[in-house]
């Protein structure tokens, strides 16, 4: 009984696989789709003359045979036999360097794209903060997003997010591209911290460290 359940399932599943490979076909105005005129035999019944030996009588001086001759010639019947005609008909199939899947023409890839996917024949299209041919290499320190095609805007010191180029600014540095200090009173990552100098001294944009004017000393 189970072996029976077993066979009904294996042929279930390869009926179906069989009527999905034969319900997809490729689109032939795909781009990646190729397309050419191939030729093929078909068994067809076709009509011809066929010859036979055609009897008939005509009158004559035979006395024996009532004054009536039998004569022959060859005469025409029209008869049936199968044949091969040759047809033509478009063949479909995916262009040099692409695979089919499904109803689709894939782009193949020799490489794996490790950090992106295949747009074209061995052609990765990197993620953000990805390069090299199969998108495996980071990006360096002066480079983001897609390829590393873009070159980074930090300044000083700043480190350039690889992805979106955002800058992350060194201590005691603000701005879009870290390109003003910490304004005054203000020190520090982000300048967040306030500067606790005291008696006309300055701070150190970086540290907080204080600066005494002349005339005062100490940490503050």
């Amino acid at each position: 009984m189970v072996v029976c359940i077993l066979l009904w399932w294996i042929l279930k599943v390869l009926t179906l696989s069989f009527l999905l490979k034969t319900t997809l076909s490729l689109n032939p105005d795909d781009p990646n789709v190729c397309s050419h005129w191939e030729s093929y035999a078909v068994t067809v019944q076709e009509s011809y003359a066929h010859p036979f030996d055609q009897i008939y009588y005509t009158r004559c001086t035979d006395i024996l045979n009532w004054f009536k001759c039998t004569r022959h010639r060859i005469s025409y019947k029209t008869a049936y036999r199968r044949g091969l005609r040759t047809m033509y008909r478009r063949r479909s199939q995916c262009c040099p360097g692409y695979y089919e899947s499904g109803d689709f023409c894939i782009p193949l890839c020799t490489e794996e794209c490790v950090h992106g996917r295949c747009v074209s024949p061995d052609t990765c299209h990197c993620e953000p903060g990805w390069g090299g041919i199969d998108c495996s290499s980071g990006c360096d320190s002066d480079h983001w997003g897609p390829h590393c095609s873009n070159r980074c805007q930090c300044q000083n010191a700043a480190l350039c997010n690889p992805i979106t180029g955002a800058c992350v600014c060194a201590d005691g540095y603000k701005g879009w591209r870290c390109e003003e200090l910490c304004d005054p009173g203000t020190y520090g990552k982000g300048c967040q911290f306030k500067c606790q100098c005291h008696n006309g001294a300055t701070c150190d944009h970086k540290t907080g460290e204080c600066h005494c004017a002349p005339g005062y000393t100490g940490v503050l």
